[in-house]
């Protein structure tokens, strides 16, 4: 790979480094929400509470990297906790009173309660860790709540393996207490014999769509990481956005630092492409309304009139808005963009919490996605500039020998008196101008992928000399001594011009690469079995470098030559290939290097006898 001048092309490392530190996190959340779906297939393995939350005490450590996890049972009749699955062999299964201790407040107060040092707390009782030699440090305890949003228990961690539970953790650990709640709840009512089947039917429903709501985020991260363009991130996003949350659209819009963007949305209900707003206005609509603003807004009835939220989910979308849940795309501080859930099902009866925890979790999934896919568009557009660089680097390099040409020969022409010699270097003058037009149409040829090629008969004796014409100046006067020997029938039959390019390339490499003299040697024979041409370029150079001799023609390979762009070699090998002949090279390390170039014949039709 060719290395550009640092001050020229500064490599990004800053922006290498970002990109991999979302893929980090990219990966930590696909191992997450493995977890989670683990979690939930546990939770419905067993009949008897004790054994099904005794299932899922290990994964839930696991998942949030605490030491020990307790899940707490409440008993209203006896006012205490008791503990229903207790991890860790030194804790004491021992019954806390409602309103004593951390948990006994999480489970009076239906508040969580997270803490850095357990021991700062008022409410922290330290006779546990007397009794069983244990330390706690970091602790977290949320509430289990039942559909009616009664307190049945506490989930509580410990000690986080790096540090400290993060607010995000919090919300991790608040919906594995629902579906632990939800599910304690379903086993209560089976013991009991109790339940109507309506409930129960009910009960069983939330506890799949939970489920279901966390294989969708699953497949939502896996399939957003591999997103390589806006357009189809949020074809995904919409798409499984509204399936997650029952809604009838879905849009999302990112703007830019300018305060506008694109943005799309689709119907969930009608078979219909995305249809996508080219430029759209922070502060249009539902969706600009969310991204100004830069928080979740979950509206119904007159909520929209009371937050100055037109009923709209923007300008150029012709679609009635009864309700919307606005959920902002967040990058740490920065608000990336909005997403809007447009007319969700059976809204009068919707658990607004567990919305917007779901929502919270889809916008951190869409927010890390958006960030990856500018950075990737971003590194893309940096790899561009300097492909572009290169190959006006080569092109510059390349012009320096007709340049010295040219000068001289204009310089020798304000000395000479003689029209037939002023005018045979006027000559060699236009020569040059010609090969500067060929040089600039085959980079540009090259990098399009154009492959013409205007084969002719050519009588190589007077090819040879042209050759020579350019190369001369460069060879003159140096170390490395440029040398033909011509023994072939002194006709050919190729595009004269692209194969000149093809020996002055190879020629120009072997002098740039022999910095302490030599030759360089190029030999040209007939091919009896086509009536085509071979040429032998050869030089006694310190031989092409390993590290590059199973990349050597292709583009931007390039060792040890300051003003080497990599591009030579892969303009000669598709300049040979379009031909229909073939390029080879043999090296060895301190002896030199050959290459061999097979150019057939004319066609049968015009083949000498």
């Amino acid at each position: 790979m060719a290395k550009t001048p640092p001050e020229k092309y500064p490599k990004n490392a800053a922006l290498e480094a970002r990109v991999l530190e979302l893929e980090t996190v990219v990966g930590e959340q696909e191992a997450r929400l493995e977890g989670l779906v683990r979690i939930a297939a546990n939770l419905t393995v067993s009949r008897e509470p004790k054994k099904a939350m005794a299932a899922i005490v290990n994964d839930i450590s696991i998942l949030l990297h605490a030491d020990r996890t307790t899940i707490y049972e409440l008993r209203p009749d006896e006012s205490l906790l008791r503990g229903l699955a207790v991890q860790g062999s030194g804790h004491l299964e021992v019954g806390i009173p409602l309103g004593k201790g951390v948990a006994g407040q999480v489970a009076l107060k239906n508040r969580s309660i997270n803490l850095k040092d357990a021991y700062r707390h008022p409410h922290f009782d330290p006779k546990f860790d007397k009794l069983t030699g244990y330390r706690t440090r970091a602790m977290l305890c949320v509430p289990m709540r039942n559909p009616k949003k009664e307190v049945i228990g506490v989930v509580q961690v410990m000690n986080k393996q790096s540090g400290y539970f993060t607010v995000e953790d919090e919300k991790l650990l608040s919906a594995l207490a629902t579906q632990a709640a939800i599910t304690l709840e379903a086993l209560r009512l089976q013991l009991r014999l109790n339940i109507g089947n309506a409930e129960l039917r009910d009960l069983s429903n939330q506890l799949r769509q939970k489920v279901r709501e966390l294989e969708l985020l699953y497949d939502n991260e896996r399939a957003i990481a591999e997103a390589e363009s806006s357009e189809d991130l949020a074809a995904w996003i919409l798409n499984v956005s509204a399936r997650v949350m029952g809604s009838e659209y879905a849009g999302l819009f990112l703007p830019d630092e300018s305060g506008f963007g694109p943005a799309w949305y689709s119907s969930a209900t009608i078979d219909e492409d995305l249809i996508h707003v080219p430029r759209m206005a922070l502060g249009d609509g539902v969706l600009g309304r969310t991204a100004s603003r830069g928080r979740f807004m979950y509206l119904r009835g007159n909520e929209f009139e009371e937050h100055d939220i037109p009923r709209v989910l923007c300008q150029e979308a012709d679609i009635v808005v009864e309700d919307a849940v606005c959920v902002p795309l967040l990058d740490g501080d920065a608000t990336l963009g909005a997403l809007a859930l447009i007319n969700l099902r059976g809204a009068d009866h919707r658990d607004v919490e567990a919305d917007e925890k779901l929502s919270v979790l889809l916008s951190a999934q869409i927010g890390r996605a958006v960030t990856r896919t500018v950075q990737r568009r971003d590194a893309q557009l940096h790899d561009r500039l300097m492909t572009i660089g290169q190959m006006l680097s080569s092109v510059l390099h390349d012009l320096k020998g007709p340049m010295t040409v040219i000068s001289g020969y204009s310089q020798l022409m304000a000395q000479v008196d003689s029209a037939e010699e002023r005018a045979e270097m006027a000559g060699a003058i236009r020569r040059q101008v010609l090969q500067f037009n060929d040089m600039t149409r085959e980079v540009m040829a090259f990098v399009r992928g154009e492959r013409r090629v205007f084969a002719r008969k050519v009588y190589l004796q007077r090819f040879v000399d042209a050759v020579t014409e350019v190369l001369d100046p460069e060879f003159d006067g140096g170390t490395v001594a440029f040398e033909v020997q011509n023994s072939s029938r002194n006709r050919g039959y190729f595009d004269e011009r692209k194969i000149m390019r093809v020996v002055t390339n190879i020629a120009r490499n072997a002098r740039q690469a022999m910095a302490d003299g030599g030759t360089v040697r190029w030999e040209l024979t007939d091919i009896p079995e086509n009536g085509g041409i071979l040429f032998r370029i050869e030089d006694d150079g310190p031989g092409i470098p390993e590290t590059i001799r199973d990349t050597l023609f292709e583009a931007f390979t390039t060792s040890g030559k300051p003003e080497g762009t990599g591009l030579g070699l892969a303009i000669v090998r598709r300049i040979v290939e379009d031909h229909g002949g073939t390029v080879s090279f043999t090296t060895e390390s301190g002896v030199g290097t050959c290459f061999s170039i097979r150019l057939p014949g004319p066609p049968d039709e015009t083949a000498p006898p």
